[in-house]
């Protein structure tokens, strides 16, 4: 999964930045990186959430009594919903920055894994 993700963001987060808008197709060229960086954050965060989810605390706590494949499943759940609500707090800049240093990719990641998560677990547990 780690190879996978060193392959996919650092290609999209280039994507992005290499993102134009000519006079008629516009919006869609800048569009279409934008998604491809929002997409590569996405899976940068999953992964990164599969790794961090078993050192949370709240996580321990909360499925200490859950069988395995219902801890998997609500894993899975709790990943998405990290993975989600971290696209809708990405900047551009944030993204563009990224898109030029591995450094920053992975400092945006750990950024997002580490705001969202405790969120997120107490979201899927709750219900």
């Amino acid at each position: 999964m780690k190879k996978l993700l060193a392959v996919l963001a650092p290609l999209a987060f280039a994507l992005t930045a290499c993102a134009t808008v000519d006079g008629t197709t516009g919006s869609t060229t800048a569009n279409t990186g934008n998604s491809l960086a929002m997409m590569a954050v996405k899976v940068g965060v999953q992964a990164k959430c599969v790794t961090e989810i078993n050192n949370n605390t709240y996580w321990k706590t909360g499925s200490k009594l859950l069988t395995e494949s219902k801890k998997q499943e609500l894993e899975t759940e709790v990943c998405s919903c990290v993975g989600e609500k971290a696209t809708t707090s990405v900047t551009a800049t944030d993204l563009v920055v990224a898109a030029m240093d591995k450094t920053s990719q992975a400092t945006l990641v750990n950024k997002l894994v580490t705001t969202t998560l405790n969120a997120c677990v107490v979201e899927v547990l709750k219900n």
